[in-house]
C-alpha cells in the first residue's frame, strides 16, 4: 500500500491584465494524501485546480480557434499539393471540430494529467503502408511552415531522459504509427529521427491510423513551448464513421467504467474478492462490445474506403443473451461495491496498513521528524475512512451512468425481438 498525493505540473496560458500571454504552472495539492491500494485514484481530484483548468481554457480558447485555422489552411494546401499519392482532405469534418472541446480537455485531463492534442485534423488516406507517400506529405508540411514535434523520452530503469552513444539527449518523433506491415526498417527512407517512431499493433478492435503532432517553424519559442496541433491518419469517410460510432457507444461507456477507484488488474486483488470480481467483470464488459460492435464497424469501414471486391459484410450486433449478459455484468459491478468497500475499509483500518502508507508517502520522505504517534495513526485512519466514503458514491453515481450508456448502445446494436 502507497499513498501518493495528487500532484502535477501544468503549463497553462492565460491572458493577464496587460493582454500578453503568459505561461503559468500550477501545483495543486490535496488536503491530505491519497489511498491508492486496491484503488486508482484520478490524476486530479482537486475542484480548485479543475476550476483553474475550465478558467485556463477559456482564456486560451480565441488562440486556440486562430492557431487552428492557421494550421487547418496550412494542412487543406499540403494535402492538396499530395492528392496524387492518395491523401484527402475533408473540409466539411474538419471545420466541424478544429478544436477539443472543454469538457473533453477536463476529461482528458482527469484521467492522464494532459492534453497535448486540444487542436487536431483529420486525413484520408488508403495506402498506410507506403512510407515514400508520407514523406511527400512531410515535405509539402514543412513548406507550409509546419514539422513534426520533437519528444524526450525517460528510461523506465534509470528514470532519466533517454541519451544517445554521445550522451546527448535523444530526441523522437511524435509520431504514432498503429498499423501491420510498417517496421522500424521501412521508415528508413524518412531518416533516423523518423526510424525512432513509435510502433505499434492495431488496437484489439482492429483499429488503425497514423497519429502525429505538428509544431509550427515559424515561431521561434523553444520547441516544447510551441503549440502542437494533431493530424491523424484514417482510411476515408466510412472509417470516420464508424471511429464515431464506435466512440460514443464504445468507448465512452468502457472509460466511464475505468474511472471508478477500482485496480483492474485482476492479479492485484485476492483471489474470489469483490475487486477481483469488479476486474474480471469490466474486462468482459469491454470484451463483448469489441467483439460485437468495434471489430466488425472497423472491419466494414475498411472494406467499404478500399472498396474490396466481394468483401462480406459483417453484422453490427448483439443477441438477445449476450445483451443480458452485458447488463448484469454492469449490475453485479454495482451491487459489489458495497463489499469492495467494506473489504478495503477493513484492510485500511489496520494500524500496520497505516503505518506503511504514512511511511511511504512523500510528506513523510521531507519531514526531518520521523516519529509517528498514535495521533498521527488516528487522523491518517480518519482521513482514509472519509476519502473511501468520497469514492464509494462517486462509483456508484457512475455505475448508474455506465449502465445507462450500455442500455443506449443495446438500443442502437441489441437484435430485437
Amino acid at each position: 500500500m502507497q499513498i501518493t498525493p495528487i500532484s502535477q505540473n501544468l503549463c497553462t496560458n492565460y491572458n493577464i491584465q496587460n493582454k500578453k500571454t503568459q505561461t503559468i504552472r500550477l501545483q495543486p495539492q490535496l488536503s491530505c494524501d491519497t489511498v491508492s491500494f486496491g484503488a486508482r485514484a484520478p490524476k486530479f481530484e482537486n475542484s480548485f485546480f479543475m476550476d483553474a483548468l475550465s478558467r485556463g481554457y477559456d482564456s486560451i480558447e480565441p488562440e486556440l480557434i486562430i492557431t487552428a485555422k492557421k494550421f487547418h489552411a496550412s494542412l487543406q494546401r499540403a494535402i492538396d499539393k499530395v492528392k496524387a499519392y492518395g491523401f484527402e482532405y475533408d473540409v466539411e469534418y474538419n471545420s466541424k471540430c478544429p478544436i477539443k472541446h472543454k469538457n473533453s480537455v477536463m476529461d482528458k485531463y482527469e484521467r492522464q494529467g494532459s492534453a497535448q492534442d486540444m487542436i487536431r485534423g483529420t486525413v484520408y488516406w488508403q495506402d498506410q503502408q507506403d512510407v515514400l507517400s508520407f514523406k511527400k506529405f512531410l515535405e509539402a508540411m514543412k513548406e507550409e511552415g509546419w514539422i513534426l514535434a520533437r519528444l524526450r523520452k525517460i528510461d523506465p530503469e534509470t528514470g532519466k531522459f533517454i541519451k544517445g552513444k554521445n550522451g546527448q539527449i535523444l530526441r523522437y518523433p511524435d509520431l504514432e504509427i498503429r498499423q501491420n506491415g510498417v517496421t522500424e526498417e521501412s521508415l528508413a527512407p524518412l531518416g533516423e529521427f523518423i526510424q525512432r517512431a513509435e510502433i505499434s499493433r492495431p488496437r484489439a478492435s482492429t483499429y488503425a491510423d497514423w497519429q502525429m503532432r505538428f509544431v509550427s517553424s515559424n515561431n521561434k519559442a523553444k520547441m516544447e513551448d510551441r503549440r502542437e496541433c494533431e493530424v491523424i491518419f484514417l482510411y476515408g469517410k466510412n472509417y470516420k464513421d464508424a471511429k464515431e460510432l464506435e466512440h460514443k457507444y464504445v468507448y465512452e461507456p468502457i472509460r466511464e467504467l475505468k474511472k471508478i477507484h477500482v485496480d483492474m488488474d485482476i492479479e492485484h486483488h485476492p483471489r474470489g474478492s469483490a475487486g477481483a470480481t469488479i476486474a474480471n467483470n469490466c474486462k468482459e464488459i469491454q470484451k463483448l462490445l469489441v467483439q460485437f460492435i468495434s471489430k466488425p464497424l472497423f472491419v466494414n469501414a475498411f472494406n467499404a474506403d478500399l472498396k474490396i471486391k466481394d468483401a462480406v459484410k459483417l453484422p453490427v450486433e448483439i443477441s438477445k443473451a449476450y445483451s443480458n449478459l452485458i447488463i448484469n455484468y454492469a449490475n453485479s459491478v454495482r451491487k459489489m461495491m458495497t463489499t469492495y468497500y467494506k473489504e478495503l475499509n477493513t484492510e485500511l483500518q489496520k494500524d500496520e496498513r497505516i503505518i506503511e502508507s504514512i511511511k511511504s508517502s512523500p510528506s513523510f520522505q521531507i519531514r526531518t521528524n520521523k516519529t509517528i504517534d498514535v495521533q498521527e495513526i488516528k487522523e491518517t485512519k480518519k482521513a482514509i475512512k472519509n476519502r473511501l466514503a468520497d469514492w464509494k458514491e462517486e462509483d456508484s453515481e457512475r455505475m448508474n451512468k455506465v449502465i445507462e450508456d450500455l442500455k443506449s448502445t443495446i438500443t442502437k446494436f441489441g437484435i430485437k425481438d
